[in-house]
């Protein structure tokens, strides 16, 4: 089969079963970043995780919860229990052991805004960077383009900077190889077109550094004019080791389709995501995907986005096994806070405090679990940090910052530098990944 073909057939994704999907591994370079990954994907509005990974039954007496569960009771795969909605179920029975479900975690807001901050920084005011910018700052901030952000929270504090991208991967060809002519009409040919001939483009490289060198040595030469000399250089450079990630990069007719009425196209953001991991150019990256603020008509909804963001979380780990680097990756998933545990007057949910987050490797030790714990009517309950049991005496609410310290143990930033700049003092290390 070839190239295109095949990844011709990997564009019709949301009309075949999740797994099993063809997908195209390429060779990495010799010099290619080989370290750990980390992924954050943000489900933005507010997801219902009572419809999700902390399934809900409707209870005597209160407002329905779930309309699912007139007719239905909750699913378990390994040890994860979730809800039978959406497309739940293959996700979860294909993923289980990858991942710990940590449910009960309380946002201690409705606010979007900071719902998302502290959901992402771990810390419910500004000052606090992405856990996905730490993580770059201290793992490769040498790369190309160590940390990319495709939307949502994507705070630096100044650490590391930061790549955004929206998943069009033509317009990024255009930008590291702005000689070629992709509108050029090859008339079926395979020879590439140039605006200038890669021979003259040579000579003015040559050209290039030679002055670079002739004015780099001028011994005049004001400090901030060297700086800003360096930095031009060092543009080239980098745009130069860029060049590789253009080989790993699908194309127009490659890309995953939108699906309809749901924006942005995550798919789109993993392939591009993955093809950064593939050629070694990042390590860590923020995936977004919207439309979770479902106040009217909720389940109708919130089924497809789940569905999709289920079919993107399957597409990261598909294309990091044919990558090569599945066993090099984090996952976290999460969102600004749940959905109200009753439905509104115009069948919507609202804003509630109490979520979730989900975290994935490739088949750890700690997976297969689900730790925290809220009642039948989704309020949270207190937490024993050491044995993660219901402990209403004894115990802690898990917050976000919780998480983060737990999260910066398993990536290793503990104790860094980084880590002391941004502490969370104080805070209970629960042993989430023990």
């Amino acid at each position: 089969m070839k190239r295109r073909t095949l990844l011709k057939a990997l564009s019709q994704i949301s009309a075949l079963p999740l797994i099993g999907m063809p997908v195209m591994a390429r060779a990495q370079t010799e010099d290619s970043y080989t370290g750990p990954l980390l992924l954050q994907v943000q489900a933005d509005g507010g997801w219902d995780v009572t419809s999700y990974c902390d399934p809900k039954v409707n209870q005597p007496g209160e407002k329905p919860i779930t309309n699912w569960s007139v007719s239905a009771e909750p699913l378990s795969a390994g040890g994860i229990n979730f809800a039978p909605f959406a497309n739940n179920q293959v996700f979860f029975e294909s993923h289980h052991q990858k991942m710990l479900v940590i449910n009960g975690v309380d946002m201690q807001t409705n606010s979007h805004s900071t719902g998302v901050l502290h959901n992402w920084s771990g810390r419910n005011s500004e000052g606090y960077p992405a856990l996905t910018a730490l993580f770059a700052a201290q793992q490769a901030p040498t790369l190309p383009m160590p940390y990319v952000n495709f939307g949502g929270f994507g705070a630096t504090e100044n650490v590391i900077r930061y790549t955004r991208l929206q998943g069009n991967s033509d317009q990024l060809r255009q930008i590291l190889e702005p000689n070629l002519n992709y509108y050029y009409d090859d008339g079926g040919q395979d020879e590439p077109a140039y605006y200038t001939s890669p021979d003259q483009l040579d000579l003015l490289n040559e050209y290039r550094r030679a002055r670079y060198q002739r004015l780099r040595q001028n011994s005049q030469l004001l400090s901030r004019e060297a700086q800003n000399l360096d930095a031009y250089v060092d543009a080239f450079e980098n745009r130069d080791a860029l060049k590789s990630f253009v080989s790993y990069l699908p194309t127009s007719d490659e890309i995953i389709e939108d699906t309809p009425m749901i924006y942005p196209n995550m798919k789109a953001q993993v392939q591009t995501i993955s093809a950064a991991f593939s050629a070694g150019i990042s390590c860590s990256a923020d995936l977004q995907l919207g439309g979770f603020d479902t106040h009217d008509d909720h389940d109708n909804q919130h089924a497809p986005l789940l569905s999709y963001l289920n079919e993107s979380i399957d597409l990261i780990w598909q294309l990091a096994e044919a990558g090569g680097y599945a066993d090099r990756l984090t996952v976290v998933i999460g969102s600004d806070f749940s959905r109200t545990p009753h439905y509104n007057s115009q069948a919507g949910k609202d804003h509630w405090p109490i979520g979730s987050v989900i975290v994935m490797q490739d088949n750890p030790a700690w997976g297969d679990r689900m730790v925290g714990e809220t009642d039948p009517l989704h309020n949270v309950k207190h937490i024993n940090p050491t044995s993660l049991q219901s402990d209403e005496a004894g115990g802690s609410i898990i917050y976000p910052r919780h998480v983060h310290k737990a999260l910066r143990q398993l990536v290793g930033l503990n104790d860094t530098a980084l880590d002391q700049r941004f502490p969370f003092n104080g805070t209970e290390l629960f042993s989430f990944f023990s």
